[in-house]
C-alpha cells in the first residue's frame, strides 16, 4: 500500500490547514495506515508563537514522491502544494465553494467539501464517524480548536454553522488551553504582526485580481493605522495596481480596509457596504477574506 501525504496548499499554511492536516495524519495513522504531514508553505500569523511551541509534527518536504495524496484546506488544484500529483488525489477537504462538482465526480464519497466555517469541524467530524474520538491527542485537539476559533473569527463571521459551534464545545473536553485562550490567541497575533507586518502580510495576500491582502487580528486598526507604509509597499510589490488589505478587528466586530485606488473603494462600498474615510474603509459586520471574494467576482 502507497504512503499517504496529507497536505494542503502551496503559497501559505495557515491554522487551517495546519491543524487539519496534523489531526488527519493522526486519525489515518490510528486506523494502521502509513502516512505523513507535509506542508511546504510558510506559516502564517494565524500560527502564533505560543501554538509553534506545542509538539507539530510536520515536514515541509515529501519524502518519497510515490505517495497518494489527501488534500486539506484546498480544492482548487492551481493552489495545491507543488508536489502533489492530481490523478493521486485519494481525498479532499475544504470549506470552500468551487470545486464540489469537479472532486465529487472523481472521488465521490471521499470528497468533503462543506460550507462550513473551518475545515478542522470537517476533520473533527471524521473522527466522530470513525469512533476514534476519545483518541485524539492533545495537541491535535488544541490545534482543531483553535483553527475553528480563528477561522470563525471567534464565531462572529457569518460564515460560522451550527456544526462549527458544536465541533468547538465537543473538542474543549480534549483539549489542554487556558482559560483566557481567545484573547490570548488573538493578541499574540496582533504583537507578532505589529513586529513583522511586511512578512505577516507576504503569508496572507491573496495573488488575485485584485490583490487582497489580509490580516485578521483583535485590534486591526491600532495595528494597520501604524503600517500604512509598509502595507502599500507589500500589496503594490505584487505588480498590480488594484489592491487592498481587508482587517477584521475582531474585539470590534467589523473589519478595517485600506486601499488608495479609487475603484477599489468603489467596488468594496457597493458589494459590502464599506464606508470609506479618505483612504481608511470601515464595515459594519466582520467579513472574512473568502466571503468578499465571492462577492466582488
Amino acid at each position: 500500500m502507497s504512503e499517504i501525504i496529507v497536505t494542503s496548499g502551496q503559497p501559505f499554511t495557515d491554522i487551517d490547514a495546519l491543524a487539519c492536516a496534523i489531526a488527519y495524519n493522526e486519525l489515518l495513522n490510528l486506523e494502521g495506515k502509513r502516512a505523513q504531514t507535509v506542508l511546504p508553505g510558510p506559516l502564517n500569523n494565524s500560527i502564533t508563537k505560543k501554538v509553534k511551541e506545542w509538539k507539530l509534527d510536520f515536514r515541509v518536504k515529501p519524502s518519497t514522491n510515490k505517495a497518494e495524496y489527501v488534500l486539506v484546506d484546498v480544492s482548487e488544484p492551481k493552489f495545491f502544494a507543488n508536489f502533489v500529483k492530481k490523478e493521486r488525489v485519494i481525498e479532499v477537504f475544504d470549506h470552500r465553494v468551487g470545486f464540489e462538482k469537479y472532486w465529487k465526480e472523481r472521488l465521490e464519497e471521499k470528497s468533503h467539501i462543506e460550507m462550513v466555517g473551518a475545515c478542522a469541524t470537517l476533520i473533527w467530524e471524521e473522527f466522530k464517524k470513525r469512533k476514534l474520538s476519545n483518541k485524539i491527542s492533545e495537541v491535535s485537539a488544541n490545534l482543531l480548536y483553535t483553527a475553528i476559533l480563528s477561522n470563525t473569527l471567534n464565531f462572529k463571521a457569518s460564515v460560522t454553522s451550527k456544526k462549527d459551534i458544536k465541533a468547538y464545545e465537543e473538542l474543549k473536553q480534549f483539549s489542554n488551553l487556558p482559560k483566557n485562550w481567545v484573547e490570548t490567541y488573538f493578541t499574540d497575533q496582533d504583537k507578532e504582526v505589529d513586529k513583522d507586518i511586511k512578512n505577516a502580510l507576504i503569508n496572507d495576500t491573496k495573488d488575485l485580481e485584485p490583490i487582497i491582502g489580509q490580516l485578521e487580528l483583535w485590534d486591526s486598526k491600532k495595528v494597520i493605522l501604524k503600517h500604512l507604509k509598509e502595507i502599500e509597499e507589500v500589496l503594490l510589490s505584487f505588480g498590480r495596481p488594484d489592491w487592498f488589505l481587508t482587517a477584521p478587528s475582531i474585539s470590534e466586530g467589523k473589519n478595517y480596509l485600506f486601499t488608495r485606488n479609487p475603484k477599489m473603494k468603489t467596488l468594496l462600498e457597493r458589494s459590502i457596504n464599506a464606508k470609506f474615510h479618505g483612504d481608511i474603509g470601515t464595515t459594519n459586520k466582520l467579513w472574512l477574506r473568502k466571503e468578499i471574494i465571492n462577492l466582488i467576482k
